[in-house]
């Protein structure tokens, strides 16, 4: 399945990119995605316990199955003034 990726604040830098396309497996839920783009950027994987997920606008559980096309947003939390 193909997927959509979008990455915010700290999550946008740490990827060096605000949006991705990625394949996923037909089973794959949206943690799994997380991990695995984790495993490959330390910078994402220091955001794991403080960023919210979203699936299709709607922010959703890291167990939540993923269906193709859907588009995942990572939102780490925003701090300023």
């Amino acid at each position: 399945m193909k997927c959509k990726v979008l990455f915010f604040a700290a999550a946008a830098q740490a990827m060096a990119c605000r949006e991705k396309e990625i394949q996923v497996a037909s089973s794959a839920t949206v943690g799994d995605v997380f991990d695995s783009l984790a495993q490959g950027c330390e910078s994402l994987a220091r955001l794991s316990s403080s960023c919210a997920l979203a699936v299709d606008g709607k922010l959703t559980k890291r167990k939540t199955i993923l269906h193709d096309g859907c588009t995942i947003a990572i939102l780490p939390p925003v701090s300023g003034g």
